[in-house]
């Protein structure tokens, strides 16, 4: 009976973990294998403590800002010191999410509380490893380095999580993260307007979700076919998409969508980490320069290469079924 009774909390810890996750074809690989499973047991922790996904997102933020801090120190031990803030900050990040899905406490505001604990800890650790270098190499020119590596970054990770999100929507319509419209998003301008006043943070929030919108309509322009341009030209009524269709989505774009989960956020930061952690900081800006956008280039053409050959960029994607 002990036994029986063991496999069963086994059994529903398992079935737990598993519904905190996203989908796995649409992770990143050092997630999934690596920070996700931390990062469940920290949610169960917060969870037992009955403390909310923002205050787990508030705690990844501050392992961001140390992190940084200890990199602009720029010895030995900071460096390492610093990559193991940041791994932390990496497992808090992965884990408010969780925690967020666990409790059914997911909401716009949680969504953009982290984004900006993301942005700041990528400024914390951007700038300090760039001012590092410059007290090391009496030149600025790091602190150009630092701008355009973050751009590149953030370049990448609107591409992994736009198409990622496409996938989701396409493939799994059961999915509890939905994919908006323009409309939708203006919609909720309007209500915030209306409920709380034009001036009020819930109206900024919305504004600034819908401008980020509008920036990673005109980025991902560039791995679209012409003259398709967005997700929306493809599908102007997603909900109405056939089930033929998000079957061959899926199996044609799989592929595609983990080749973006490369240039993930996760994964820049995650060159961070082991730079740090082999005390070679001043490797992190070449690299992610000229490797992860010459990465970059390979996926866009391998995508623009999938929609043409699945039809995607004709008017109709129904057409898809000829192929």
């Amino acid at each position: 009976m002990f036994t029986i009774k063991k496999e069963s909390r086994f059994s529903r810890f398992i079935e737990e973990y598993r519904s905190s996750l996203k989908p796995p074809e649409t992770e990143e690989l050092v997630n999934q294998f690596f920070n996700r499973p931390l990062a469940f047991i920290t949610a169960k922790i917060f969870h037992r403590l009955k403390r909310s996904p923002n205050f787990v997102t508030l705690f990844s933020m501050l392992f961001g800002l140390v992190a940084g801090f200890l990199f602009l120190i720029n010895s030995s031990v900071s460096n390492v010191a610093g990559a193991v803030m940041l791994e932390l900050m990496v497992i808090f990040d992965c884990a408010d999410g969780q925690l967020a899905r666990m409790s059914g406490k997911s909401s716009k505001f949680g969504k953009t509380l982290d984004g900006l604990a993301d942005m700041t800890t990528h400024f914390a650790i951007y700038y300090g490893v760039a001012f590092a270098l410059i007290k090391a190499t009496h030149s600025f020119l790091p602190l150009f380095s630092a701008v355009i590596a973050q751009l590149s970054m953030y370049l990448h990770i609107i591409l992994y999580d736009h198409f990622k999100n496409v996938f989701i929507h396409v493939t799994k319509p059961d999915y509890v993260d939905k994919l908006e419209t323009p409309e939708e998003l203006r919609e909720k301008i309007r209500e915030a307007e209306k409920e709380y006043g034009k001036k009020s943070i819930k109206t900024l929030i919305a504004r600034l979700y819908y401008y980020f919108y509008r920036i990673e309509y005109w980025a991902v322009g560039i791995a679209y076919a012409p003259p398709v341009k967005s997700f929306y030209d493809l599908y102007p009524d997603p909900s109405v998409i056939p089930d033929y269709v998000r079957k061959v989505y899926y199996r044609e774009m799989k592929l595609s969508v983990r080749l973006w989960s490369f240039i993930g956020d996760t994964t820049h930061l995650s060159i961070f980490i082991l730079l740090g952690l082999l005390n070679r900081i001043n490797l992190i800006f070449p690299i992610i320069i000229f490797g992860t956008n010459a990465y970059m280039l390979f996926v866009i053409f391998y995508q623009r290469y999938k929609f043409k050959s699945l039809g995607l960029e004709r008017e109709v994607l129904g057409r898809v079924e000829e192929i």
